[in-house]
């Protein structure tokens, strides 16, 4: 008995705990949506997969959902190619601050997107009123609350996906096969034909799902576009489908939606483990050579330098224009600018409790999130006890799940007896730990890797024990990749919206939703506003997070 006892890992039973805490918030949750999306009134029935496929709004919704996300990543894949081809295999100049340029608009949250598109190509917009006074039109050529206006702010909003993806694939790419091509006379169309576009093919594919994916569970960018033109998609449909309220339909097409979502992500883990054929990288420091444009060179630079201006400064310029402004509509000038907006949000109780109640949140869910994460990754990473990587592998599910799905899941899981927690912030803590926890997961696994075991055990044979091996040895080398980490939950956190929207009540309202609401009520200039100062929030956090991890992490 003394042995048995002796011999057992007392680092089982904190693998417990976290394998109980991801039971709770992940796996059950989401198995209360696939369970209730089969019954009725208690009892085993089709009824709410009948109800889906015997209303044409219902199939309309899911038929919109999978067009426009696979229209939105054919584009995303596109554009990202071709930018990152003229950024990273040509000699176009100032290469360095047009990337940085180019991933301005991710850092934009999607809904914010929306809005400043909105404030710049909508019925008033400032290039519609533009538009008007030299057409001397009073209708624009375009109506950004269309299929059309979806695809195109989802498209802006994802390439970058692709661009980054593809740029990491040409930038390391073995060259030699170029070279050979064109030592034999191949042409430089043909080189780029044949040899370099299916070279970097797969990565191309596979970060197009994850633009297909995103597009699939976005939902600010369909509401505040779609809505007003009864546009629906799955994301909307639920969010309608809970405002009746109708749980079973809100389930069976939360389940759907998951369906969808999970078939393009074993996709996309299908290319890319079937991509080794592909691979691309050498242990040669060989670097491709640019390609010269010669007369093309400024021309290029202008387009992409326009292309750039549109879609990264000038949406980001016309929310903080929109906030400055005395009312929507007014005209530009400087009798009508004013911080009067700004000072109205703060001063407002609901702005101030969202501020308050989202700071709360985001700092929490960051902070816990990444103690759940440094535990995982250590289990699987450097102690490696049994059952670990299946912890690991069940942290990170909620990254193929949609955040609509997980808002209903803890509906269903936490909303009545024995624990309640529907009403309180607690169930949108709940919510932001399970979607988030795969982003600390990540990011403390890649950092532990680069901590070499040999000083762990060092410390082991010195007679240390698991606590302060941890505190002295492993944590103060990983603190820059962990401080990293926890701005990279808190920053997406501090601006969530479509958890948040469909969990908040009276008194539990986060930035987001206040946000969503100002602009649904025709308080642009509000919104604007409340947005703008996220936005300065988010970009001095992107800085600091730059800053501590050497430039590696964000944009």
């Amino acid at each position: 008995m003394r042995m048995t006892a002796r011999k057992f890992d007392r680092r089982y039973l904190l693998m417990m705990a976290i394998g109980l805490f991801i039971f709770l918030a992940i796996i059950y949750p989401l198995w209360q949506v696939f369970f209730r999306s089969f019954l009725d009134a208690g009892l085993f029935s089709l009824k709410n997969y009948y109800k889906v496929f015997s209303f044409p709004s219902y199939y309309r919704a899911l038929f919109n959902s999978l067009w426009v996300s696979a229209a939105t990543g054919v584009l995303c894949m596109v554009l990202g190619t071709i930018l990152a081809f003229l950024v990273i295999r040509t000699d176009v100049p100032f290469k360095k601050t047009l990337r940085t340029l180019l991933v301005l608009p991710y850092a934009l949250p999607s809904f914010f997107a929306a809005i400043a598109w909105i404030q710049l190509l909508g019925p008033q917009g400032y290039l519609a009123r533009i538009f008007f006074r030299l057409s001397g039109s009073d209708t624009a050529p375009w109506n950004i609350y269309s299929a059309g206006g979806i695809v195109s702010v989802l498209t802006v909003h994802y390439f970058i996906l692709v661009f980054i993806t593809v740029a990491g694939a040409l930038e390391r790419m073995d060259a030699s096969l170029e070279e050979a091509a064109r030592a034999s006379g191949a042409s430089t169309y043909q080189i780029m034909r044949q040899i370099t576009l299916p070279l970097v093919l797969p990565a191309i594919l596979a970060v197009g799902l994850l633009a297909f994916i995103g597009a699939l569970a976005n939902f600010g960018i369909p509401a505040l576009l779609g809505m007003r033109a009864r546009f629906f998609v799955l994301t909307t449909s639920i969010y309608y489908a809970l405002a009746i309220p109708d749980f079973g339909l809100a389930t069976a097409l939360s389940s759907m939606l998951v369906l969808v979502a999970l078939i393009s992500m074993s996709f996309q883990f299908g290319i890319q483990k079937g991509s080794s054929k592909y691979t691309v990288i050498s242990g040669k420091a060989v670097h491709p050579s640019e390609l010269k444009l010669r007369r093309m060179r400024y021309p290029l630079l202008f387009a992409s330098t326009a292309l750039i201006f549109f879609i990264s400064i000038i949406p980001i310029a016309s929310m903080f224009l929109t906030a400055l402004f005395h009312y929507w509509g007014a005209p530009l000038s400087i009798a009508n600018l004013t911080l009067e907006n700004f000072i109205y949000i703060l001063r407002l109780e609901a702005g101030r409790r969202a501020i308050f109640n989202s700071l709360l949140l985001a700092a929490l869910a960051a902070t816990i999130t990444m103690f759940i994460g440094v535990v995982v990754s250590y289990m699987n990473v450097k102690a490696k006890l049994k059952g670990s990587r299946a912890l690991d592998f069940l942290a990170t599910i909620p990254y193929a799940v949609p955040h609509t799905v997980m808002a209903i899941a803890m509906i269903l899981a936490w909303a009545k007896p024995p624990l309640s927690l529907y009403g309180t912030l607690w169930i949108i803590l709940v919510a932001y730990l399970a979607i988030y926890l795969p982003f600390a997961v990540r990011t403390t696994h890649a950092t532990l890797q680069q901590v070499h075991d040999s000083l762990e055990e060092a410390a082991r044979v010195s007679g240390a024990k698991l606590l302060p091996r941890l505190r002295d040895v492993i944590l103060p080398l990983a603190r820059p990749g962990m401080i990293a980490g926890w701005i990279l939950v808190f920053m997406p956190a501090l601006r969530e919206l479509t958890v948040s929207i469909l969990l908040y009540t009276h008194r539990t309202e986060t930035i987001g939703v206040i946000v969503y609401n100002m602009q649904d009520a025709g308080y642009r200039e509000i919104a604007a506003a409340l947005a703008s100062l996220v936005m300065i929030l988010l970009i001095a956090g992107n800085s600091l997070m730059r800053k501590l991890s050497g430039g590696v992490a964000g944009f």
